[in-house]
């Protein structure tokens, strides 16, 4: 909750392409690829603040790389477990080790890992569809209404991509599907920086 004394509950949507669900060849991804090495900034920026934690803030990471189906895992910083560090290994092996205990899952099923990491089976175009249909989505885009501009909701949920840039053919069914188009800006920025963005906006207007 924040000071102005209303719930305010965003969540990021990160689209990792090639980064895979088995958590050896997660861990094997590092520096090569798959680019795994940056998540850590993005699960920084969402969910930490400089001597704490964003309790108000969810991050799903959506891995894609797979032999069987996606797995959204979802980082939720109200209830995620003990975290071992915020430096890269830690946060590289707190992922791991929630994908070991989501190996073998079926599809459309979820669990919580014992350090607080939820794992769920299901696609991104899935994902964004469901949460398009209870909540407003919005998507990153150059020619999208600039954040300062619009009424950002409570709730809002806001898709990314990371180093791979989304597909058109994914981009225009977002669309169709009352996904929003917004713009941070004029330049190109990681998915890290986006976020960190899009947080500062939200402490801005809610947190003061």
């Amino acid at each position: 909750m924040s000071k102005c004394g209303v719930i305010v509950v965003p969540e990021f949507v990160v689209r990792c392409r090639k980064t895979n669900t088995n958590p050896d060849q997660f861990l094997e991804g590092i520096g090569s690829g798959a680019h795994a090495e940056y998540l850590p900034h993005i699960m920084v920026n969402a969910l930490f603040l400089s001597k704490a934690h964003r309790p108000d803030v969810k991050l799903s990471l959506v891995f894609e790389e797979t032999s069987d189906y996606s797995r959204r895992l979802v980082l939720d910083g109200e209830v995620l477990g003990t975290v071992g560090g915020h430096d890269e290994k830690s946060l590289l092996l707190l992922l791991a080790a929630a994908l070991r205990e989501a190996l073998g899952m079926a599809k459309e099923t979820s669990v919580v890992a014992s350090n607080g990491v939820i794992v769920e089976t299901i696609s991104f175009e899935h994902l964004v569809k469901r949460e398009a249909s209870q909540r407003a989505v919005y998507v990153l885009d150059k020619k999208g209404e600039d954040l300062r501009h619009i009424d950002l909701p409570l709730d809002g949920t806001f898709v990314l991509t990371d180093h791979i840039p989304m597909p058109k053919k994914t981009f225009k069914s977002m669309l169709r599907q009352g996904v929003k188009k917004i713009s941070l800006g004029p330049r190109m920025l990681h998915a890290s920086q986006c976020i960190t963005l899009i947080n500062n906006e939200y402490d801005r207007r809610f947190y003061r």
